[in-house]
């Protein structure tokens, strides 16, 4: 069972990294560096996770970039959404980077609460793509 929960406490860390380099909702050259950051410290934080509990840190590697980079794609639209919407957004990111943090912290203690975050992440995800969907319904094409 200990490989289970250092593999929550992983993906915790992971989806943490991602949602702390999404926050500030950035696409530009920015972004894409945030994001290659947030792959590097999911997997080196999966990794290390998985070698704390005395296994091979290399099979975390792949699935906590997976995991992040999912976790800053989700995030950073849902940030820029909300920048979009509101004046400017920065207190939208600053909830997320303080929600990031919990998840870390908690995972650390509770490591099953890193399936949470999870199942957090792709319901807001499944959420996103319902609005985008919903957003042309009724629209047709005059020719």
């Amino acid at each position: 069972m200990d490989f289970f929960l250092a593999a929550c406490q992983g993906a915790g860390l992971a989806l943490a990294a991602g949602a702390l380099g999404g926050a500030p909702g950035r696409r530009e050259r920015i972004g894409a560096m945030l994001l290659v950051i947030a792959i590097v410290v999911g997997a080196i934080m999966f990794g290390v996770s998985l070698e704390e509990e005395g296994h091979a840190a290399w099979p975390g590697w792949p699935v906590g970039a997976a995991l992040a980079a999912f976790s800053f794609v989700v995030i950073r639209d849902l940030a820029e959404g909300a920048a979009r919407r509101a004046e400017g957004g920065g207190f939208i990111s600053v909830l997320i980077v303080f929600a990031a943090l919990a998840v870390a912290a908690l995972s650390v203690l509770l490591k099953p609460l890193g399936l949470v975050a999870l199942a957090g992440v792709i319901w807001l995800y499944a959420g996103q793509r319902r609005r985008a969907a919903r957003k042309y319904e009724g629209l047709r094409t005059l020719r």
